[in-house]
Formats: structure tokens, sequence, C-alpha cells
């Protein structure tokens, strides 16, 4: 019996949620009533009276993965990295294990299994759905960038860096200012003709680490007491490498509808910043380089694709770059210098 029968007879699901994110219609299944209740709570605003027939389908189980560790072969990362995750390929699913959980996600087209203590570690389900709704905006001719972006009257900001450089802390100081929020991580975007570029969010929430709940005020509650006691004496440059990560529920703070996963891209921020340099600048960047930089920005699905990058992706790129304002901002990192820059910009 292969692994992937093995959970289907193992782990029958009892429960099911509908959710519908922007018009990708995807069947949540599950065999645990808290994992259940966390699905609903999680996807509340995506929510629908039913899962479409032709709904993307997810299995959230809680239970005992089945894998032969001995086949696993590590997922290469970038020097001094550690390695996130394993994987092997069977004649039903490519299997892929997270090395610090031991959750395993059966990749079996069009289906996919999550197994594991998804009760302890529910991120990794939601991680899960998110890559499934990921698959299916690529097949629509998007692109997907490592940004975050927000969304004003005028037309959607995003900004682009390397994990912990501050893009996340960006899009929510700028929802402080009620701009409505995109994405924390992740960016679909696409030219569309007459519109110009297309943008679409992932519904995650965002995670930030101590420095963004001291930062900005409305976040700083979700700090504990010890935690602020703890990081009170950092400085500025030490509290960017805590990895202490806090999720916020950006409807539940700023209210409802601040969310709002779809819009025109009109400007990406490149934070080419950091908290030990010095200076500060902005810069526009002209038609050449901004095609360098949206390559620099793509993300792809990697271990959890097992079809190529589309024969479309450069001339979709080249198609943003040339539809969109692109800024490279150097110096040290400065959150408040930037947002006043940003608001500047948009009278």
């Amino acid at each position: 019996m292969s692994e992937l029968a093995a959970i289907r007879r193992t782990y029958p699901p009892d429960a099911q949620v509908g959710v519908r994110i922007v018009d990708v219609p995807i069947a949540l299944y599950t065999n645990e009533p808290r994992l259940l209740t966390s699905l609903r709570d999680y996807f509340a605003p995506y929510l629908v009276e039913r899962p479409a027939w032709d709904a993307h389908r997810v299995f959230v189980m809680q239970g005992e993965p089945p894998y032969d560790a001995a086949r696993l072969r590590d997922v290469s990362r970038a020097p001094g990295k550690s390695v996130k995750e394993a994987f092997y390929d069977t004649v039903d699913a490519r299997i892929v294990v997270k090395r610090r959980t031991g959750v395993a996600i059966y990749v079996a087209e069009p289906d996919h299994y999550v197994v594991g203590d998804l009760v302890t570690n529910f991120n990794q389900a939601v991680n899960a759905v998110m890559m499934v709704f990921a698959k299916a905006m690529l097949q629509r001719s998007f692109v997907m960038l490592h940004a975050s972006a927000v969304l004003a009257e005028a037309g959607g900001i995003a900004f682009a860096s390397p994990s912990g450089s501050g893009k996340s802390t960006m899009a929510l100081a700028l929802v402080e200012y009620r701009y409505q929020f995109v994405t924390n991580d992740r960016l679909f975007v696409r030219c569309v003709n007459g519109y110009g570029a297309e943008m679409v969010g992932v519904p995650k929430r965002p995670r930030v680490n101590p420095g963004t709940l001291f930062w900005l005020p409305r976040l700083a509650p979700l700090a504990t007491s010890e935690e602020r006691s703890r990081y009170a004496s950092l400085r500025a440059e030490e509290l960017w490498t805590v990895e202490q990560k806090h999720d916020v529920d950006v409807d539940a703070i700023y209210g409802p509808g601040t969310v709002h996963l779809q819009g025109r891209l009109k400007g990406i921020y490149l934070l080419r910043w950091s908290p030990v340099d010095h200076g500060w600048n902005v810069r526009s960047l002209g038609a050449a380089e901004r095609r360098a930089a949206l390559d620099q920005m793509i993300k792809r699905v990697t271990v959890y694709d097992t079809v190529p990058p589309q024969a479309g992706e450069s001339r979709a790129v080249n198609a943003v770059a040339d539809a969109v304002s692109i800024y490279e901002v150097t110096g040290r990192a400065d959150i408040g210098r930037l947002t006043d820059f940003v608001l500047t910009q948009a009278q």
C-alpha cells in the first residue's frame, strides 16, 4: 500500500469547509474538530456555504504521517541557511516533510494532503492552503513576487526585500494611515490590457517580530509583558534579528474591511537598506533596471510544484516592469522616514 493510500484509509475526513479566495475555490477537509474550528476562524472572510464542484481539495489531517525517512532528500538552501524540508517521489504523490515539525505534505495533483500534529503547528496547515492558492494563481499567468503590499485610492504600493528587512513593517505602518492591507510576503502580479498591473494578495495573517510590535502603537498590545521586559534594552538593529513571531489579525485590530486582496499596482519599493548603514536615499529605476529588479523578486512554489515554470514568465515580468514604477531605497533602515515619503508621494 502506498503512503497516499495509507493516509486515505487511516485518516478519513469527517468535516469539510468551503472557501473562495478571490475567485479560487478551495475545499478543506479534516478529521479533527479543533482543526475545523481553526480553519473556520482563520478563513472566516472567505467561507462559502458549500465547496464548489471544481474546488481544489486540501485534506488537513491530524495524525502520524506515513513516509520512508530513508528515502528523503534535503531541499537545498543558500549557504548558511538550515534545511527546512526534505522530499521524495512515489508513484502517486510527492512527499515533502518539514524537518522541524515532522508535518508531511503529499502533493497528489489536483489534491493535497497535510498530515501531522497540526493542532500544535496550525500555521503549516495554513501554509499548505496558501501554496494551493499560489499554484492556482500561477496557472492564470500571474507571477509571484516576494513582497508585501497595501492599497490606497490612487493604487497599490508594494515593498520587496529579503526576509527580515522591513517589508511587513512598512505595509502595516501604512495601514496605520488607513491604507488597506493586501499581503504580507507573497504578491501575485500580471498586466491586463487597459488596466495596467493587477495585483492579488495572499490572505495570510502577517507574522511579525517584536521590533514591529514596538514600532506600531496599535500592535503593541500583542507583545506580552515578559517580551516587553526582555526586549526593552535592545537597539533597533538588534530587534530586527529577533525571531519571536506574532500573528497579526489585521481586520480584528484595524477594523473589518482593512484587508483587501485585489487592486491595481502602481509602484514597488525595493528595500535595499540595513539597520547599520548610513545615509538614506530613494532612487527611481530605469526600464532595464526595473526588469532586472523584478527578476530578483520572483518566488516559486519550488518543491511543492511538479510542473516547471511557465514558458511565458519572462514576458509577464517584462510587461509588469513596464507598467509600474520601481524605486530603490538604500542607506539606513528607517520605517518612519519611508512612511512619510510614501505619504507625501501620494498627495
